[in-house]
């Protein structure tokens, strides 16, 4: 991405419930506050029906009104249909019969975590596709849900114009709501689920910075969108990951 202004695609996802599972919680559902980057390539690939283009920058911004605890009920093991017989003789009348052996299944509730009127803004950057990419994301081909199937989601489409800004040292820039991929002062530390999509599934954990509603000191360079003046800093950079190319975080000015 050069510099100066630039034309990007907008994602604006609205929905009643949300659940962005930590996989590493095993008694406890958690969810991410905003949905990883690995569930916003899953809602591109059912929105456009095809692998999402590349190369292919992600920014992620967003929150939700409140939190509240569903309660769900899992099986340990799964159902079988056709059950295994066992042979056994009647002792009383000599004649054999026989039982199905029932394997023991157990069940384990669990409470999970599910954010309540969550609202988030993606930001996408794809210069080779850039057209085709905004055409087909305006016209879905499939419903999307944010995290289960469950939890269906309303999206607008839209090309904003955004401009490459840069902080100086101490300056107070609002960068609020949002993964970073660099520290900043009151971001916290938080592992994501950074995957590319190819039959493998290669999926790794990268640790990212989540802030939320906070001016922080930020020095570097950010984006800002025309005319809301909101800022964000791109978060991760997908590029030849179908050649094996694993995606990288967005580190700023080549750090």
């Amino acid at each position: 991405m050069a510099g100066g202004k630039t034309e990007i695609i907008k994602l604006e996802l609205r929905a009643k419930t949300a659940h962005f599972r930590i996989y590493s919680n095993q008694n406890f559902c958690d969810s991410y506050p905003l949905p990883p980057p690995s569930t916003i390539l899953g809602i591109l690939q059912e929105v456009l029906g095809i692998r999402p283009p590349e190369p292919l920058i992600l920014a992620i911004k967003g929150s939700f009104e409140s939190i509240f605890f569903d309660y769900r009920t899992f099986l340990e093991k799964p159902l079988e249909l056709d059950l295994p017989k066992r042979r056994e003789q009647n002792k009383e009348h000599r004649f054999w019969i026989e039982k199905l052996v029932h394997r023991s299944v157990t069940t384990k509730p669990l409470f999970i975590k599910v954010l309540y009127n969550p609202s988030y803004s993606i930001y996408l950057y794809s210069p080779s596709h850039h057209l085709s990419y905004l055409n087909k994301l305006k016209e879905p081909e499939r419903f999307i849900s944010l995290g289960r199937s469950e939890d269906l989601a309303m999206m607008k489409v839209s090309a904003v114009e955004v401009e490459k800004k840069r902080a100086d040292k101490l300056d107070k820039i609002k960068i609020e709501n949002s993964y970073l991929p660099v520290k900043v002062y009151g971001a916290v530390s938080i592992f994501l689920p950074i995957c590319h999509l190819n039959q493998d599934r290669n999926l790794r954990m990268e640790m990212c910075y989540y802030v939320k509603e906070a001016i922080s000191y930020y020095e570097g360079e950010y984006w800002q969108v025309k005319g809301d003046k909101d800022n964000f800093v791109w978060l991760v950079n997908y590029e030849d990951t179908e050649k094996g190319n694993l995606p990288k975080l967005y580190h700023l000015n080549g750090r």
